[in-house]
Parts: structure tokens; sequence; C-alpha cells
């Protein structure tokens, strides 16, 4: 008997057991129509916004175009984002129109094969030119540090050759030593960094990168930390993205600044330059100004003029470009990062 009474309370059983299961049923089904209207709608906004783009006025174009770099641009952002991903979001950025910022006409230029656009930029200050085959380097003799190094990068085939452990006395100026760059948590870094000009000329360009002429006294969490993010960003992915680009480097000195035992100023932070010849011809630039004691580790809060930087550095560059477009390129901020 115990054993039919359990056999006839099975059935109600097993239909309180599947009577959950029903209602999460109907729940999953009443969904499927919500889920196809927001299908549809997401499918029905979409087109709305390309006939928008490709049927509508300029003005309204422009604003599309505007919205999508910053949308892309907030995405690519973060630091923590995996470099594949990022390379996806530069891919789509790179094909809106108007990504390319500012542009001015820069006339005849990118024609020869030199490590510098639109002419030798002049200084304030004595400078020596000091020619290497990866490089040049305007060399500030008094203070026995560089003021500028100037190289140019393609986008072709990296090259895989070893960089030195050691750095080497440059026969041109025998009063600098690479200990003289040394001071407690202050050491010799390259400027010109050797992985770039290894990766584009090869044994020659690793060898020219150790010259003590282009070093200068950081901290290692500099070096190591947001100068290291930036020279990858401007010696690597630009490059990859746009193809030939002329690169800019060098110290920010100011008159107070600190210096070492061995009299050389330490300075106060780097600029970096970049500037890129487009399809059509035109010449735009992109400034960075970094602080050696800077904490923030976002690139883009680090954007500034070419004028800011002329100003800090007594340098001026783009001689050769036509006045006008030289001093809009130069007062230009680039609002993002390409």
């Amino acid at each position: 008997m115990a054993a039919n009474k359990r056999a006839k309370k099975d059935p109600s059983s097993a239909r309180k057991r599947n009577s959950p299961r029903k209602g999460a049923e109907s729940k999953s089904a009443a969904r499927k129509p919500i889920l196809t209207k927001l299908r549809f709608l997401l499918v029905l906004g979409v087109v709305a916004l390309i006939a928008s783009y490709y049927f509508g006025s300029f003005a309204l174009r422009a604003q599309i175009e505007r919205a999508a770099i910053q949308a892309i641009h907030a995405l690519r952002s973060p630091e923590w984002l995996p470099r594949p991903i990022t390379s996806l979001l530069n891919k789509a950025y790179d094909t809106i129109p108007g990504s390319e910022g500012l542009v001015v006409d820069g006339g005849e230029l990118g024609y020869e094969e030199t490590p510098l656009i639109a002419g030798l930029p002049r200084s304030d200050s004595p400078v020596r030119v000091l020619r290497n085959k990866s490089y040049i380097n305007l060399f500030n003799e008094k203070d026995r540090q560089t003021t500028c190094t100037a190289f140019k990068l393609s986008g072709r085939d990296r090259q895989d050759a070893p960089i030195p452990d050691d750095f080497f006395e440059d026969p041109r100026i025998k009063q600098l030593r690479a200990r003289d760059l040394s001071l407690g948590y202050w050491q010799p870094q390259t400027i010109a960094p050797a992985q770039a000009l290894a990766a584009e000329f090869g044994a020659v360009g690793a060898n020219e990168a150790g010259l003590v002429t282009n070093l200068a006294p950081m901290s290692a969490a500099f070096s190591s930390g947001l100068w290291q993010r930036l020279m990858y960003e401007i010696t690597v992915t630009y490059p990859q993205r746009f193809g030939e680009t002329w690169i800019y480097l060098g110290p920010v000195m100011r008159t107070q600044s600190s210096k070492l035992d061995s009299g050389l100023p330490i300075p106060d932070g780097f600029f970096a330059i970049v500037f890129d010849l487009t399809a059509t011809g035109g010449l735009r630039a992109i400034a960075f100004l970094l602080p050696q004691y800077a904490t923030d580790t976002r690139l883009h809060n680090y954007i500034t003029s070419i004028a800011q930087i002329e100003t800090l550095t007594g340098l001026r560059f783009l001689p050769e470009v036509d006045y006008h477009a030289q001093e809009v390129l130069v007062e230009a901020i680039s609002p993002q990062l390409w």
C-alpha cells in the first residue's frame, strides 16, 4: 500500500516540478517578440543613420563623422585595452573622413630620403649638427646634450637587429661620457629609441642609438612608463598605420633646471613631434610634452602645440613651409590621439 501511495504521488510531484519550467518557457516566449522588436529598431536606426550620412546635408555628415570619431576615440583610450582590439579600432578610426585632423598644404615635401621634413630646425642657441645614417642630432655643446633628434620611419617590415648593452663614445664630442649622465635614480637613456632605429636601419641604427650624444638622464619610472608607452605609439603604431612618419624628439630644460654632479642639466621633461604626409600631399602634425614627474598615464592628456615646444626649447620647426600654413599648423593642438 505504501508503495502504491508513493506511486500515486509521483505524477503530481512531477507536475509540480515541471510547472516552474513551463513558467520560464512562457517568460522566454514572451521576451522573444520584445527582442525581435529591439533588433528591428536597431537595424532601422543603423539604416536611418547610413541614409542620413549619404543623403543628408554636408553639415549633418560632418556632425556624424565627429560623433563617430569621438566614440571610437573613447573606446580605444583605456591603456588596459588589448592591442588587437586597439588595432581594430584604429582601422575603423582611420577610415572616417576627417579623422586626419588639421592638414595644411606642405608644398613639395617628403620626396628626399632625409630624417628632416621641411628643412633643418632653427635654434636660438648654437647647436652642432651631428649627421648619422639613421638620425640627425642637433647637439648643444655647451649643455653637452642634444636639443633635438630627428629620424624617419616607414611602414615596411621591421628588421631584427640585436641592441648592444653598452653605450658608445662619440668621437665628434670627446668631452662627454655615459657616466656623466648618472646620479642616483637618474640614469642615461636613449632619446631616439634603439628599438625603433634597429627595426628600421638594422645594426647601424642599433649602434648609432647607443652613442652618448643620444642620451639624456631619465628616471627609471619615467623611461619605463610614460615615455616607453609614447615611443611605442609613435614609432611602432603610427608607421604601421600611416607609412612614412617623421619624428622629432628632445629634452626640455628650464633656466633653473637641476644639475648632475657632472654639471649636465636634468631635463624637466621631453617633447615629441610626429609629422605625416597624407595621401593627397597634405602635412599634419601631433605634438606631446611629457614632464619627468608626470603621474597621469593617459597620453592624450599630454598633447600640446608645436608653438609651446618652440617656446620652451628655442627651436623653430618647418622653416621651408609657407609662413601662413606653418603658423596654422604650429599653433594647432590635436583634439585627440591619431
